[in-house]
């Protein structure tokens, strides 16, 4: 049986020695709120996800299923992204995961992630506004940016939706969702 996303949250937070009432201090996410995610009686957006991932020094995919994405597994969305992970790699001293992402026209917000936290974007199809807040790029097909994921950074589909490519480039990182 496939973990679900509270047994994997549930597992991260034990791993990292987190009790609820701190990871919620760390994360600024309600501890009801993580309490229904681990009890898996409700869903949790990007945003939040990034949230607790980020305080407890874990990548975004340690809490998305493993494997080929089938069905919407693996598919997180918040205000302007409904994001896919495909893999995760270590490559060199990082950790990179790759996401096939949509991004809509209204605007998405993402707080900064872990420091040293990199993210490259490859616009598929459309136009995009992508980057750190108040410095974002605006890109076509074909083009592609990197940009500090742990700054406040923004995005954006330019007349209509975009397809893209997104990597996260942990630091340290290790595949099981740890930092080494």
């Amino acid at each position: 049986m496939d973990e679900t996303l509270g047994m994997r949250l549930r597992r991260l937070r034990g791993e990292h020695g987190c009790s609820l009432s701190e990871l919620a201090r760390r994360s600024g996410i309600g501890k009801g709120t993580i309490s229904e995610l681990e009890n898996d009686r409700r869903g949790a957006r990007l945003g939040t996800l990034f949230a607790l991932t980020t305080a407890l020094g874990a990548p975004l995919g340690a809490l998305l299923p493993d494997g080929p994405p089938t069905a919407g597994a693996g598919a997180v969305r918040g205000e302007s992204v409904a994001a896919v992970l495909l893999g995760r790699w270590p490559a060199g001293s990082q950790l990179v995961e790759v996401y096939r992402a949509v991004l809509e026209e209204a605007r998405q917000d993402s707080a900064p992630h872990a420091p040293g936290v990199e993210e490259t974007v490859t616009v598929v199809r459309g136009r995009v506004r992508v980057g750190p807040a108040g410095a974002e790029q605006e890109l076509a097909a074909g083009e592609s940016v990197r940009y500090p994921g742990d700054r406040p950074h923004r995005f954006r589909a330019l007349g209509g939706p975009a397809e893209v490519v997104l990597l996260m480039h942990y630091p340290g990182g290790d595949p099981q969702g740890g930092t080494v």
